[in-house]
């Protein structure tokens, strides 16, 4: 993985832009990690696995919801009491 330095990046954008877009590169400040620039295609599969994370929990929820005897009328309720609108 490629690594420069904040004043590198800046200096040389077109160079970090053209890195960036094959492989992560990862920015430092003051020796630090502070943030990284990823290929397009790498944050779409990220965002892919996050959302595929998300409904895994969703359903975990869901079905120890359903385990513990909460329905979708009970649900109903506890929203209404809620957010009574």
């Amino acid at each position: 993985m490629i690594t420069m330095s904040s004043t590198e990046a800046r200096a040389n954008f077109g160079e970090f832009l053209d890195k960036g877009s094959r492989e992560p590169v990862i920015v430092k400040r003051q020796n630090r990690e502070i943030g990284a620039f990823v290929p397009m295609s790498d944050l779409k599969k990220l965002r892919k696995l996050r959302l595929q994370e998300l409904d895994e929990t969703v359903q975990a929820a869901s079905e120890e919801a359903a385990r513990n005897g909460l329905t979708e009328e009970i649900l109903n309720q506890i929203l209404a009491e809620v957010n009574p609108s």
